[in-house]
């Protein structure tokens, strides 16, 4: 499936769009009915791809970028789901009034990757704002997640995994238990290049599970 069918995909693939949100979306399952959201849902690439994959759920996608969000709802519009993601611009550090506190079941992210001092700067802005936290930080997205989900709700996460120590400790603080990590590998590399990470909103501690490896797929 070409999910960038009906966009300009040069723009969302200088943002995103890889392998981080198939991924990403492959962690959600839901039923009809559940409300969930994306943060920092760039072109919406997953937030689609979890809406056409679970029907009957409704799926907000909240963009920092405007130039984003017009590509994302392009996106939902040609997929034919605009009917169920709804694309809403705003920050994950000030959420919108519109994304009513515990009122998703599920979220899910593909954050920033890097801190400001980790490498060179995309001379490109949407580019170096989705890869780099130049604006929100890795506990913003948690902050807001542990605000908007129900109790017993679902966070997804997909990160590189030299940041583990520190996902691991900044969920805690946000109240969402760590309960299921899944490390990511390229055939082609030996060290993992991505985890996969689910945690609760008031889940019991001490219920983290490792499962086995994931291997992408090359052709």
């Amino acid at each position: 499936m070409n999910i960038f069918r009906g966009v300009e995909p040069g723009l969302c693939r200088r943002v995103g769009g890889g392998v981080e949100s198939v991924l990403l979306a492959s962690l959600v399952q839901a039923t009809p009915g559940e409300r969930l959201a994306e943060l920092g849902s760039g072109c919406g690439e997953s937030a689609i791809r979890v809406a056409l994959a679970n029907p009957g759920v409704r799926v907000d996608a909240l963009e920092l970028q405007e130039v984003l969000s017009i590509e994302a709802q392009k996106l939902a519009i040609s997929h034919g789901v605009a009917d169920r993601v709804r694309v809403v611009t705003g920050d994950v550090r000030h959420p919108p009034a519109c994304m009513i506190r515990g009122g998703y079941s599920q979220l899910f992210c593909n954050p920033p990757f890097f801190l400001p001092e980790e490498g060179r700067l995309p001379t490109d802005g949407p580019r170096a704002v989705a890869r780099f936290e130049l604006t929100a930080g890795l506990k913003d997205f948690m902050s807001c997640a542990a605000r908007l989900l129900t109790k017993g709700g679902w966070f997804h996460l997909v990160h590189r995994p030299e940041r583990l120590v520190e996902i691991l400790a900044k969920l805690q603080e946000c109240a969402l238990t760590p309960t299921r990590l899944i490390p990511i590998h390229d055939p082609m590399v030996i060290p993992a290049i991505l985890i996969l990470v689910t945690a609760r909103k008031g889940g019991k501690k001490g219920g983290l599970t490792l499962e086995p490896a994931q291997w992408i797929e090359r052709a």
